[in-house]
């Protein structure tokens, strides 16, 4: 189909202008993993996968205008700046010590006016990518197109210094990025420093040989630095990996490396619970399944959220192309939506790991994905963090723009990836991912916290109370990447659907995707669910792929649905309820449906949502 009809419609962020889910994509760690971590019990074995969906017609209206509330995203930056005369800086073949040197440089120019966008920091076919795109569409003037010498030549007097750090000492890379970011300067090698003095730009300090391991070099960076970092909280990143290092400088915050199996992971997520929670912890905190569910939990328990940014390049620049209205996502079709019953097969398709901020800038955009020109042809939820309106403002709109009848962005996780079952307060949390998510017309929400999978987990007390103190619940919310032993669908106590991932690993590609949807094909129709969600994992599953295996299913007779359809098929939940004893009698009452509790107006720790109607959950299949 084409593209969905009606105006252009913006939302102004009210200012003057993810290993799990890394590059290689490893297995989603299973239940047991997340449990034994989290201290919890009582999630049953996984049950069987089903799925379902259907395409709805007519196109979609665009939204009203909102606002993105300076509250929230003031969670994520410490410095907004505005766009200036663009300089394009070439780095595909340079070295691994030069590609810092050019991040941390590209960090400091652009902290108050973005001016260097680099090539080649990620992939020079993907950063060309929105150079172009933002050409095209007006946003930006590329002025110059140079090498890295040039480019220190023409900003080296905008910098105070460089830090001088060693591979050897891999930890002085982060403690170097650290100071070049409090104190306005570059990060340079042995292999570097030559071109830096040849400009004259002075040493800030030296960082080799002061500390006999990592842990003690970041308590006391911590310790000395604290006061004059810009931004509240950290990043966590290996020290030989550049892409965000500019973001890092650019924002000054601390960066830090560990991971679960080192002896200085409680040293350092010590270090990282002296900062404020209530902003995201940038980077990545893992390489395999188990590693990431020990340090997500820990973040979740402190009250902490992840913004997954260890492989995105570009982060300084894309912060500022735009302007200070984002696009809203088109509103779903209003069109009266068919029950789903069993006797067909019910299925909604959407794309994982769209939190990890690389995926919108470099996964989505392939001839395969999200430029094919086979798009529109068969109904997708796209995951995708909110938060890429924040951080990558014009590259929102580009989705919010182009997106077709069939395509429906989807939000998942809200502020961040955690756990706010684990939370000690989710309330900040939840409420302003409520609030993101609605301001940017995305009316469905993507869930990975697999603790609420049984509908009467007690998590879903504050997520209701929360969906509801937003003035803008969601349509309905999925849940996980894989079968967590919940049932297909039901309804929160107050009343939202939730449909839940019965995909029998995070590993299955297309091909896998469409077995298990002709064994539901084959199944009796007594054992069907209503509905049947499947993720398609991002790091193996292209739109291309997709529509090749599935396109047969559809023309035999499964129905696909997008992920408002597959929310709307589902029947209402029964009327909540509340039981009051007495010493004498004992009353249920029974609420309107129009009835929701009303909360605060503000964001941030202490806007704490009214509480919910409770009830008893309620569910199907």
């Amino acid at each position: 189909m084409g593209r969905a009809a009606g105006r252009r419609t913006v939302v102004s962020t009210a200012r003057a202008t993810r290993p799990r889910r890394r590059e290689r994509g490893p297995g989603r760690t299973a239940a047991a993993l997340l449990l034994a971590a989290a201290g919890l019990t009582g999630i049953g074995p996984p049950s069987r996968p089903a799925i379902a969906h259907d395409v709805l017609s007519g196109a979609r209206a665009r939204m009203t205008e909102a606002t993105v509330p300076d509250a929230i995203a003031d969670r994520y930056l410490a410095h907004r700046p505005t766009l200036g005369p663009v300089t394009v800086v070439d780095v595909s073949n340079e070295s691994n010590d030069r590609r810092l040197l050019a991040a941390t440089l590209q960090g400091i120019v652009n902290r108050s006016q973005a001016r260097i966008y680099l090539v080649g920091a990620r992939a020079a076919a993907e950063d060309q990518y929105w150079l172009d795109s933002y050409e095209a569409r007006g946003l930006i003037d590329v002025t110059a197109t140079v090498g890295l010498d040039q480019a220190l030549a023409t900003f080296a007097g905008e910098l105070g210094g460089y830090v001088l750090a060693s591979a050897a000492e891999p930890w002085t890379i982060n403690t170097a990025t650290t100071v070049a970011g409090a104190e306005g300067g570059v990060v340079a090698t042995p292999d570097t420093v030559g071109a830096l003095t040849a400009l004259g730009v002075p040493q800030l300090a030296d960082h080799r040989g002061r500390w006999p391991d990592a842990i003690t070099a970041y308590e006391a960076i911590a310790a000395a630095y604290r006061k004059k970092l810009a931004y509240p909280g950290v990043a966590i990143e290996k020290p030989d990996a550049n892409q965000p290092r500019d973001f890092f400088v650019q924002q000054g915050m601390l960066t830090v490396f560990t991971r679960p199996p080192l002896p200085d992971f409680d040293r350092v997520y010590k270090l990282i619970e002296t900062f404020p929670s209530g902003h995201p912890v940038y980077g990545y905190v893992s390489d395999t399944g188990s590693e990431e569910t020990e340090a997500v939990v820990r973040l979740a328990r402190t009250g902490r959220f992840l913004v997954p940014t260890d492989t995105t390049d570009n982060l300084s620049f894309h912060i500022a192309v735009g302007g200070s209205e984002r696009v809203r996502a088109a509103a779903p079709s209003a069109a009266p939506v068919a029950p789903c019953t069993a006797s067909t097969v019910n299925v909604v398709i959407a794309m994982s790991d769209g939190d990890n901020l690389v995926i919108p800038e470099a996964y989505y955009p392939r001839a395969d994905r999200w430029s094919s020109t086979h798009r529109g042809e068969l109904p997708v939820g796209w995951g995708i963090s909110p938060v890429t309106s924040v951080l990558m403002p014009a590259v929102w709109d580009h989705y919010a723009e182009t997106a077709t009848t069939d395509d429906q962005l989807v939000d998942l996780m809200g502020l961040g990836y955690s756990l706010p079952s684990l939370m000690p307060d989710p309330s900040a949390f939840l409420l302003d991912s409520n609030r993101l998510r609605s301001s940017l017309g995305v009316t469905a929400h993507w869930s990975l916290d697999a603790i609420v999978s049984a509908p009467d987990a007690p998590g879903w007390v504050a997520v209701d109370r929360a969906a509801a103190a937003s003035g803008a619940p969601p349509e309905g919310i999925f849940l996980n990447y894989t079968s967590w032993g919940g049932p297909p669908w039901f309804h929160t106590p107050g009343g939202i659907p939730v449909v839940t991932a019965h995909r029998r690993s995070y590993d299955d590609g297309p091909v896998e995707l469409a077995a298990e949807i002709q064994a539901l094909v084959d199944m009796p129709t007594s054992e069907r669910a209503l509905v049947n969600f499947f993720p398609a994992t991002v790091w193996n599953a292209s739109y291309d792929a997709l529509v090749d295996q599935l396109a047969p299913l559809r023309a035999a007779g499964v129905r696909f649905l997008t992920p408002r359809e597959a929310f709307a098929c589902l029947p209402d939940p029964p009327p909540r309820s509340t039981t009051t004893t007495t010493t004498t009698t004992t009353t249920t009452t029974t609420p309107p449906a129009s009835a929701s509790p009303t909360g605060p107006t503000g964001s941030g720790p202490d806007a704490i949502p009214a509480p919910a109607v409770e009830g008893s959950p309620t569910f199907t299949g």
